[in-house]
């Protein structure tokens, strides 16, 4: 029976999220926005046959599956009809899962580009012997005289997907039963080959179906999908590099042979390159005779980005094109999405039209080789049978997120005139997902931001030392308006915003900026010591946002009053440090952190992969619970966990966070204490579901000004909270917290907040909710728009001196008359 659109388990994040829409296509596509499903139907390399369209169960699913889709405004779906699946003896078809899918298609309302063979032939077919051209021709008309009449809008159709690739594998590796057996038991397959004699006579399949099917239906569209790649010779290697070319001009043979342009005899013609799709995913760029990829997640700088790969295409052929199929692997498909439609809008600002981008697969696919393996790459996992229904679609909320962003970007449009907000950030973007993380998406719905971590200087493996590539800026976007930039230098012995090291990142920066043509910037200080990033760039406007108090250390008070000396508007994450600061600053104000609460209150209703993997995580851990979440750093009283783990034997203490490279001493261990590392931020809200009570036992001291960033977090999941007495925390939100004053006092809230009544938690919530309300993300980000307008409507002020300057003069320590110019 059809799942109703009601009934999915989308309900949940759709109520937080707003129901997406579909984004106008370019013609022949309906949405700009696509998805495809796992469709390859060939023999692996052990002969055995593969059926990817029933093995994630989607050949059961359709309905339901096109009714997700449709509910995220994916409104043009990639499918797979399966030649060796539908050839059931030599010319019979079998055509029921066609009209089924076809019919659902049209229920949902949702346009389905059809792809003819996905690799696998009927076994009496061969890829080596021209009898498949008329076999194939035969398939192709039969399914055209099925799918015309069903289409109301000319249908598009991939008849061959990825000849070269298909080619490359059959030709050049053991990946496709009974192809290239010698092979066998390689670790790995060499890129020099591509398997020309396939690919020719595959192009003269797809040339000879196009007259047939147009025959049938001369409405008919042809999209012709096939990878885009780069290599490059290895390092200290340079001979190699026409070898490389040679390798990396592969991808346009077959895009050559159906244009005309090569071997002119076989047929082809510039009608029959109709619509190109582009398929782009991480691994498509290595090293020629090595090898080796050049890593996406690794920031290779030797990585062609995929705006100027969709600009070859566009320059070569001037067809219309798509992103036919790109993705990621496990924790990375969000930063992926981010990546990949980014450059997608650089390359449409730069006048290439890219009709549309499909995310490939959208339900996880197991892998080729091992039917045990999931790749995590769909925008929906399959639930595992041991934690939920078997088949059950899990969906993947970073990923959705991420969708949903672009999607409302791309709707609003870029607007090239953004302001630039530069933000100098004290840690990696990656990790816990912080102020900064959840603020400035928020502000790039109005400005260009850039964000640039300080210079990268942990270890490296031998081969992925990036001082072998020389000092270099690696570039991501991390969300739409927002890029992420790295300066990768050899590290400096006086840490990572000093000496050599900040003066080349700097040069960096000045040298990126100047190549995008980014004038006017205002910029944004978390931490003072990264000042020097600057070098002598100027700014109209300079934002101090305070974090921590600053003032214990003569050093740090030093260059906090250089910045003061140069700020328009100071924000402050807590009361004392408004306190503070306004006494040496006359443009302070106190932007509180924010939450966004929906998420944390319904994570338990939540039907996703994060659930399915916090409820895997945490299976084997009995209850009680008190869980941690946040960065484990020195602020934490680990003496406290420690004693906590002791005198509650019972209850078992979840540490979630990653662990400072800086901390030095040592982890607590206990039978009943767990160091969970660092989760993606959208499983929290599963884990402080799953606790019974939260802390933050952090350490008290004169200068333990601000608020930990997962206070609100906690509060919202609707959990008691205990905590020591920072200061900032009893005063902020000493009605809704345990604040516990000494070690004993602690661990006795510890004890109260597990056994916490019914009416208890009722009036806590009754307090907690509408304080929760106020403090939103969007309103935040809201308000400090407000301010940064009013400091740029004030006066456009001369330069404030360089970075260098002010560092070198002699300032007053904080604590003294400000030099404010306020």
């Amino acid at each position: 029976m059809a799942e109703s659109t009601a009934q999915l388990p989308l309900q949940p994040w759709l109520a937080r999220r707003g129901r997406p829409t579909a984004s106008p296509g370019v013609p022949p596509f309906r949405s700009f926005w696509m998805g495809g499903f796992e469709g390859a139907d060939h023999l692996d390399s052990r002969g055995r046959p593969l059926d990817m369209v029933r093995s994630n169960g989607h050949a059961e699913q359709l309905d339901a599956d096109y009714a997700r889709a449709a509910a995220l405004g994916l409104c043009t779906l990639r499918e797979s009809i399966g030649w060796r699946l539908t050839e059931v003896a030599p010319g019979r078809f079998d055509f029921d899962r066609l009209r089924t899918a076809a019919a659902a298609a049209r229920r949902h309302g949702v346009q389905v580009l059809w792809s003819f063979m996905h690799y696998g032939t009927p076994p009496d077919v061969s890829l080596l012997d021209d009898a498949l051209i008329e076999r194939f021709v035969r398939y192709a008309r039969a399914v055209a005289m099925v799918l015309a009449p069903l289409h109301d809008d000319p249908p598009v159709y991939n008849l061959i997907n990825e000849i070269g690739f298909l080619a490359w594998a059959a030709g050049e590796t053991p990946l496709m039963y009974p192809y290239r057996r010698d092979l066998v038991g390689r670790e790995t397959a060499s890129s020099q080959g591509n398997g020309y004699a396939i690919k020719r006579r595959l192009v003269r399949a797809v040339l000879a179906a196009i007259e047939a099917v147009r025959e049938i239906d001369p409405r008919a569209r042809f999209l012709h999908v096939e990878p885009v790649v780069h290599c490059v010779a290895p390092q200290g290697q340079p001979e190699l590099a026409p070898l490389a070319a040679e390798v990396a001009s592969y991808q346009w043979q077959a895009w050559d042979l159906i244009a005309g342009r090569a071997e002119p005899g076989l047929g082809g013609r510039p009608d029959a390159l109709d619509l190109v799709g582009v398929n782009h995913y991480h691994s498509g760029q290595w090293e020629i005779g090595t090898e080796l990829r050049l890593w996406w997640h690794r920031g290779d700088p030797r990585r062609r980005p995929l705006s100027e790969l969709l600009a070859d295409a566009w320059q070569r052929y001037r067809r219309p094109l798509v992103v036919a199929e790109t993705g990621h692997v496990g924790s990375g498909r969000a930063a992926w999405l981010h990546d990949v439609a980014g450059e997608v809008e650089r390359a449409r600002a730069a006048g290439v039209p890219v009709g549309g981008l499909c995310l490939y697969p959208l339900v996880d696919r197991t892998d080729w080789e091992d039917a045990r393996h999931w790749h995590r790459s769909g925008l929906w996992s399959v639930a595992s049978p041991a934690h939920a229904a078997p088949g059950r679609r899990l969906l993947h909320v970073e990923y959705a997120d991420a969708l949903t962003a672009w999607q409302l970007r791309m709707a609003r449009g870029r607007r090239d005139d953004d302001p630039c907000l530069l933000v100098l950030a004290e840690r990696r973007w990656d990790g816990l997902c912080g102020r900064l993380q959840q603020l400035l998406p928020e502000l790039a719905r109005d400005w260009r931001v850039v964000v640039v971590e300080p210079p990268q200087d942990e270890p490296f493996d031998a081969d992925d030392d990036p001082a072998r590539f020389g000092p270099h800026l690696a570039r991501s976007v991390r969300a739409p308006g927002l890029e992420v930039l790295v300066p990768r230098v050899p590290a400096s012995a006086n840490g990572p915003c000093a000496g050599t090291s900040a003066e080349q990142a700097a040069a960096l920066l000045a040298e990126h900026l100047r190549r995008e043509g980014i004038e006017d910037r205002v910029v944004w200080i978390c931490d003072p010591s990264t000042l020097p990033l600057l070098g002598d760039l100027q700014a109209e406007a300079l934002v101090y946002d305070c974090q921590a108090d600053r003032s214990s250390a003569p050093a740090a008070a030093a260059r906090e009053a250089a910045v003061l000396s140069m700020a328009d508007l100071v924000l402050t994450a807590a009361p004392s440090l408004h306190e503070r600061l306004s006494r040496h600053h006359a443009n302070v104000h106190w932007v509180p952190d924010a939450v966004d609460a929906d998420r944390f209150d319904i994570a338990r209703a939540d039907d996703s992969e994060e659930a399915d993997r916090v409820q895997q995580m945490l299976a084997g851990i009995g209850r009680p619970r008190l869980g941690f979440l946040g960065r484990i750093d020195a602020r934490l009283d680990l003496g406290l966990v420690a004693a906590l783990a002791a005198q509650r034997p019972d209850a078992h203490v979840l540490m979630v966070g990653p662990i400072d490279a800086a901390l030095r001493e040592p982890l607590p261990q206990a039978a009943n204490l767990h160091w969970l590392g660092a989760q993606p931020w959208a499983c929290l809200p599963h884990v402080a579901a799953a606790c019974d009570a939260c802390l933050l036992p952090y350490r008290v001291s004169a200068h333990s000004a601000g608020v930990p960033g997962a206070t609100l977090e906690m509060l919202a999941a609707g959990k008691p909270v205990v905590a020591t007495a920072l200061p900032d925390l009893a005063r902020l939100f000493g009605g809704c917290l345990q604040v516990a004053s000494d070690r004993a006092g602690f661990l006795a809230a510890c004890t109260h907040a597990l056994g916490e009544t019914p009416q208890a938690k009722a009036q806590r919530l009754r307090q907690v909710r509408p304080m929760l309300g106020a403090l939103s993300w969007r309103r935040q980000a809201e308000r400090v728009q407000r301010l940064l307008a009013e400091v740029l409507e004030a006066r456009r002020r001369p330069p404030y001196e360089s970075a260098e300057a002010a560092l070198g003069r002699k300032v007053r320590v904080a604590g003294a008359p400000s030099s404010s110019r306020k």
